[in-house]
């Protein structure tokens, strides 16, 4: 047997299908502060995106990361098919900058966090029970 759809229900399924539109948007919209370079999954530096700069990443190769005006580019890599310095400017939460061949991931965060908090994660007390 096959149920029809109320109006009333359709009206609530819209209604939740836009709030959880708008809650993933305004998370992705947000300015980041930080960008945070991983080399083969190991953070090795983190940059304010409030200082312009130009910053070298040694990988499998060599990739320059400029920042300037509160965005991250990739300018120049050693990789053979440059899709990383195609990818443009981030400057969202999210929002990455990507070379396969080199093994780098340049990741807008709103957070700083170093290398040492992710890796104790594990050991942490969450809680303590009596």
């Amino acid at each position: 047997m096959k149920k029809k759809i109320s109006i009333m229900e359709l009206f609530i399924w819209i209604g939740v299908l836009a709030v959880a539109f708008i809650l993933v948007y305004m998370n992705m919209s947000k300015d980041g502060k930080y960008v945070q370079i991983r080399v083969d999954g190991k953070v090795i530096a983190t940059y304010s995106l409030d200082r312009n700069g130009t910053y070298p990443i040694v990988g499998s190769g060599k990739n320059v990361l400029v920042i300037e005006k509160g965005e991250a580019h990739i300018e120049e890599a050693d990789c053979p098919d440059k899709l990383c310095i195609k990818q443009g400017k981030v400057r969202k939460v999210g929002q990455s900058l990507i070379c396969l061949p080199n093994k780098v991931v340049v990741e807008v965060i709103s957070e700083y966090e170093s290398e040492d908090e992710e890796a104790d994660t594990d050991e942490k007390v969450d809680a303590v029970v009596k």
